[in-house]
């Protein structure tokens, strides 16, 4: 099989039907060919479940789901292995697909691109509460692919083999850099690429299932970060209240980030550590030729 697409959600199935919707009815490409996967993770609102059943079952697509919530890389790892595809897509739910040749130009980039293990697409963002674009969104589309330490998160697509050969998505992770370790660690084990495509962009309808779930913004401390040593970490920049907002429990995106900076022996835990790895493993590395489809269909061909 080439292509699979996979979305994650929980206690949702709304967004899931605007965006199986966009792939259906705007994507200009032979949708027979490719087999689309939904996972649930975890919700616990039975109706809500039942629903994004129907969702899946009226777009004739897989519906799988986690008996209890364990966050976006353990999602994102039973998406990717649940089909056994060439190349791997993963949309957040809030993404909406606005324009027909996406797939096509996806696939020609990995097609004609071997040490490319990744790419990810420009977003257009949009106001969830007016439904348009915002005024600070500017897009240029006869920019050349950039290379990147890691694809946008929200939308990308990837080389299975590659995914296999790292061991897929670092699962202690429950949300925030997941896809930050992953790209680094296929470029250290594989030594292949990603990029940023320049056309054609994806809608992002503002990061929804975060802003609705505040249970999903906390977590508990695991055994690679006790609690007692990630406090005494954060103490150096932050107050208590924000290291620990409810007792016994941590922010997951500070606390990741925390995570990341440890796996990679960061300097910088509090800010921006990707920086530092990024300068470590890109600094230096020729730009190399790569080829792409711009945004009249034709072939371009540039060292970038």
């Amino acid at each position: 099989m080439k292509i699979a697409i996979g979305m994650p959600t929980y206690n949702d199935y709304e967004r899931i039907n605007n965006l199986l919707k966009s792939i259906i009815e705007v994507t200009d490409y032979d949708l027979s060919d490719v087999k689309i996967v939904v996972l649930d993770d975890g919700t616990p609102d039975k109706n809500k479940v039942e629903k994004l059943k129907e969702v899946c079952d009226r777009y004739k697509v897989d519906f799988i789901k986690h008996d209890k919530n364990r966050g976006i890389p353990a999602a994102w790892n039973s998406l990717t292995r649940h089909f056994n595809s060439e190349y791997m897509i993963l949309f957040n739910d809030d993404i909406r697909i606005c324009n027909k040749d996406w797939l096509k130009c996806f696939i020609y980039f990995l097609d004609n691109n071997p040490k490319i293990a990744s790419i990810g697409f420009p977003l257009i963002q949009i106001d969830v509460n007016t439904g348009k674009m915002r005024d600070s969104v500017a897009l240029n589309y006869d920019n050349n692919p950039g290379r990147v330490g890691s694809p946008v998160g929200c939308s990308f697509g990837f080389r299975r083999k590659a995914f296999d050969e790292v061991g897929g998505f670092w699962e202690k992770l429950r949300s925030f850099y997941e896809e930050t370790m992953y790209h680094f660690e296929i470029l250290e084990k594989t030594g292949l690429y990603s990029y940023m495509i320049p056309y054609p962009a994806v809608e992002h309808w503002g990061s929804q299932t975060f802003a609705k779930n505040f249970e999903l913004n906390v977590q508990d401390p695991i055994p690679e970060l006790p609690l007692e040593e990630y406090v005494e970490i954060m103490l150096k920049k932050y107050p208590i209240e924000r290291i620990i907002p409810i007792p016994g429990k941590v922010y997951r995106m500070d606390y990741s980030r925390v995570l990341f900076a440890k796996k990679f022996n960061c300097q910088d835990y509090w800010d921006m550590p990707q920086v530092e790895v990024h300068h470590r493993l890109l600094d230096g590395k020729p730009a190399m030729k790569v080829k792409w489809l711009d945004k009249n269909m034709e072939e371009k061909e540039s060292d970038c």
